[in-house]
């Protein structure tokens, strides 16, 4: 079986399908942020005083190895729907990270995943998942939800880029692997 580098969409045909593809990996996405509850064990790892550190030191395979998964297995757009999806689960069933004030606090959610989504089909996973927690970040820190340190902001957004860039490349390779099995 040949594989062109670069090609997505390769293997997943038909629009019924892709779409299927994509609403799987955001579910399983939203499964793993809402089951795996490593903050206790992540706060004594990184005592910094830094919000959503799961989605720093795991984002890269909890939600972008998802996304590109699909990406590379559907097509342009479908790495982007797959974060919109999962973030959309997310929110169904609860506010963004329960923040309730201000009741609109769901949006940095949704913009977040959006352009995790966006950056993770046009740069890569890295910048992706870094911008991500960097939007959430701002948005606390302006409404003032949570202190940070400038120290727990640059360990924890560069382990945020590594976590997003290590899960591009793993997606990358495990769609090469299920490329040639097909």
């Amino acid at each position: 079986m040949r594989y062109a580098e670069g090609v997505s969409g390769e293997f997943v045909s038909g629009q019924v399908e892709k779409v299927l593809v994509s609403v799987i990996c955001a579910y399983i996405i939203f499964t793993l942020m809402t089951y795996l509850k490593l903050k206790p064990v992540l706060e004594s790892i990184f005592p910094f005083k830094t919000p959503f550190k799961n989605i720093a030191v795991l984002g890269g395979f909890l939600i972008v190895f998802w996304v590109v998964l699909a990406y590379r297995a559907c097509g342009k757009g479908y790495g982007i729907a797959t974060a919109v999806f999962a973030v959309s689960f997310c929110l169904f069933v609860s506010p963004w990270y329960g923040v309730i004030t201000p009741y609109w606090f769901s949006v940095v959610g949704f913009i977040s995943f959006l352009v995790l989504g966006i950056l993770t089909e046009y740069v890569n996973g890295g910048a992706g998942n870094l911008a991500c927690i960097a939007i959430n970040w701002l948005a606390v820190a302006a409404l003032g939800i949570v202190k940070m340190s400038l120290a727990g902001v640059a360990v924890m957004g560069a382990i945020a880029f590594i976590s997003g860039y290590i899960g591009d490349l793993a997606a990358r390779k495990a769609v090469k692997v299920i490329a040639s099995l097909i």
